[in-house]
């Protein structure tokens, strides 16, 4: 019994230290990926508290307001007098068709009825023709399997952990003409859980690509564009520079590999992807990967899998 008390006052005095505080223990990454991009910005007030403000501020400057019960009532027994005027419809100038225009002539059809002719037989011959059953061929398998290496349109969906606290979920989305400019854009959402907090960000961004290398089975491309971070106090945006591959290993294996390196505010932020996929068929890919992530010197790893779609 002495040890089960002991074990329960430990255990309550531990509660009652990490609640303490709750406020030096209460942040992981994401509130100091927070801190470090806005460290020279006063920390904004939440959206629905300035709102509630405003309205609070409306409220005390505006007089009370008086209901004069007299002009409701004078105004309900008002009533128009004036009698009610009748419109007759108008006249109908419409003349039925069938007055004006002559009865149509019928015409005489002569028809001329001929004796039905007997059909003239004549043999049929069906030609033998010797089938041969074949097996599947494997390489029409193997065709239906085979990745579109031409493809304009790139659609990624995974989902990934750092195996500690952080968890997140990313679209990619890539619209690139052979040998042309396209378009690539990203946004992936971290969610953060701990003993006492719980916290979100929101990071993403958008480029303009080119790619001048194409080959039978591997591309190339180069870009710029815009970072933005965005959280529940606000937002923040930033230059970004970004490369990617893709490379066809063998028939049914890809690797696929992106870069960026830009900023967001005041902040440097890296970021590198690399995965290996398996063709499911000529349209879908599923994918294995590392995602690697640092913002101003706090940095995020996490395995992720998923789904992409070539179209």
């Amino acid at each position: 019994m002495n040890r089960q008390r002991l074990a329960t006052c430990f255990l309550l005095t531990a509660l009652l230290v990490g609640a303490s505080n709750a406020s030096v223990f209460g942040q992981g990454k994401l509130g100091r990926v927070r801190d470090v991009v806005r460290q020279s910005k006063p920390k904004p007030e939440r959206k629905k508290e300035t709102a509630k403000k405003e309205t609070r501020e409306k409220q005390a400057r505006q007089p009370p307001r008086r209901d004069d019960h007299r002009s409701r009532k004078g105004s309900s027994k008002v009533r128009s007098r004036r009698p009610a005027v009748r419109r007759r419809a108008a006249p109908s100038l419409a003349i039925g068709a069938s007055y004006l225009l002559p009865p149509p002539r019928v015409k005489e059809v002569h028809v001329l009825h001929h004796a039905p002719q007997e059909p003239v037989y004549q043999p049929v011959v069906t030609p033998v023709v010797s089938v041969v059953e074949e097996g599947p061929v494997e390489a029409d398998y193997v065709a239906q399997n085979v990745p579109r290496f031409d493809w304009g349109i790139r659609l990624s969906a995974i989902g990934g952990t750092d195996f500690d606290n952080i968890a997140f979920g990313r679209l990619d989305l890539l619209l690139q003409i052979p040998n042309g400019l396209g378009v690539d854009t990203s946004v992936a959402m971290l969610r953060e859980s701990g003993l006492n907090y719980r916290d979100h960000l929101y990071l993403g961004d958008v480029n303009f690509v080119y790619e001048p290398i194409k080959q039978t089975n591997f591309r190339m491309r180069f870009g710029f564009g815009v970072n933005w971070l965005s959280d529940s106090y606000g937002g923040d945006t930033g230059f970004n520079m970004t490369s990617g591959f893709d490379w066809q290993l063998t028939k049914q294996t890809l690797m696929t590999g992106e870069i960026d390196l830009g900023n967001i505010g005041d902040t440097d932020i890296t970021h590198a992807q690399i995965s290996l996929g398996r063709a499911v068929n000529q349209a879908v890919e599923w994918t294995v990967g590392y995602d690697y992530l640092d913002i101003g010197g706090v940095t995020i790893g996490s395995a992720f899998t998923g789904l992409r779609f070539r179209f």
